[in-house]
């Protein structure tokens, strides 16, 4: 599974942006995601890219303002190739049941979200606490399913055929809705608590299957 990091990678190579600009947003986007944007200061950025804080400052006024420039790239250019590539591999299942595609999806997508973690976790947590962020997943989210119109469309008939009047957002939600509550149980707000995944994943099928049903 290629992760966010090495997609992001790939876009900041081929974007035109100066050295300083690229070690700015490759080390912040490293940094905010393995300490937390709140843990990582502007000076340890600018030391472990080996530039200037100045240099930050130049381009980015503000450490937000290089947040969401760190992580807006995440969300506007890679959540669709993301979105896509799913839609992809639920169409590639064929015609599995109900409870065998959701199994799928649950199990895909937990995997997805685990093997991203850090990047993940940050924008999630942003999210709750940054309302430009909230703004900027929401937006990317409306964007990208905008932009994957045909397959999402496909999508909801495989998924919905008992409620083909949900939308595109109350499916998304229905779904990944549990998910990212779990996930931020998990890793965000009790990482240090027990946990069975097997049962946990298995209780988020049925009440997702429950909605859809």
């Amino acid at each position: 599974m290629t992760t966010l990091f090495a997609d992001y990678q790939v876009w900041l190579a081929n974007e035109p942006l100066t050295p300083g600009q690229k070690k700015a947003l490759q080390t912040a986007i490293e940094l905010f995601a393995k300490q937390g944007y709140q843990e990582t200061s502007t000076a340890q950025i600018a030391k472990v890219a080996g530039i200037s804080e100045a240099t930050i400052f130049k381009y980015y006024h503000t450490k937000e303002e290089l947040l969401l420039a760190a992580i807006t790239p995440l969300i506007t250019h890679l959540l669709p190739k993301v979105q896509r590539d799913f839609f992809r591999q639920v169409q590639a299942q064929g015609s599995l049941d109900l409870a065998s595609l959701i199994h799928f999806i649950v199990a895909d997508r937990f995997a997805f979200m685990q093997a991203n973690q850090p990047l993940v976790r940050i924008i999630l947590q942003e999210s709750l606490l940054n309302s430009a962020v909230k703004t900027l997943v929401i937006t990317g989210i409306e964007q990208a399913t905008a932009a994957n119109a045909d397959l999402m469309t496909r999508f909801r008939a495989q998924v919905l055929a008992r409620h083909p009047e949900y939308d595109a957002l109350v499916m998304v939600r229905s779904i990944m809705g549990p998910l990212v509550a779990y996930f931020l149980q998990r890793f965000v707000l009790a990482p240090t608590a027990p946990f069975d995944e097997a049962r946990d994943l298995a209780l988020i099928e049925k009440q997702i299957i429950s909605v859809l049903s």
